[in-house]
């Protein structure tokens, strides 16, 4: 039996339903999909050899309103495509999904939510999520502290012009001999 040539290459690629859900431009109609490694590829204490590991959360679509948490998280391995794929059996069979980078959510929460609720996590998983929340939290801060300041070019100069009056003052003052 033939078999249209679609389903031929469906058949070589698991991952095939799932990349035909991803949309490349955000919609509001699109569920907004993280994937992060988490625990690079390694060899354990004991010499097991473990594959990287993936971890994808998936928030609803914004046509809902935003929200900070997230619906699904999950983790997978050895290729983000097993992620998402395991992501995909937690969302609705026709989810449209739009991939976006650790800026447009929270990173950090999605992996606390892993880190708290997921019982069958190994150590090498509690591990590399640690280290994760520990990255994500000084990249969070470096961003803050380069990109958000309080410095306004326009008070400093009043405020540099307010103290050199007030010290001007001074002068004139304590030289007054009344």
């Amino acid at each position: 039996m033939d078999m249209p040539a679609g389903a031929q290459g469906a058949d070589r690629d698991p991952f095939a339903t799932f990349r035909r859900r991803l949309v490349a431009r955000f919609s509001t109609d699109a569920w907004l999909v993280l994937v992060v490694k988490i625990v690079p590829a390694q060899s354990l204490a004991d010499g097991t050899r473990v594959p990287d590991h993936w971890l994808a959360a998936a928030w609803p679509p914004l046509a809902g309103g935003p929200t900070r948490w997230p619906d699904a998280v999950v983790i997978g391995s050895p290729a983000a495509d097993n992620a998402i794929a395991e992501l995909c059996t937690r969302l609705p069979d026709d989810a449209r999904l739009h991939i976006v980078d650790p800026d447009a959510v929270d990173a950090s929460l999605a992996a606390q939510i892993l880190l708290a609720s997921d019982r069958n996590l190994e150590a090498y998983h509690r591990n590399g999520l640690t280290a994760f929340l520990a990255a994500e939290r000084a990249r969070v801060a470096a961003r803050v502290s380069t990109a958000y300041t309080d410095h306004d070019p326009r008070f400093a100069a009043f405020r540099d012009a307010l103290t050199s009056t007030v010290r001007g003052r001074r002068r004139a003052d304590d030289e007054d001999p009344r």
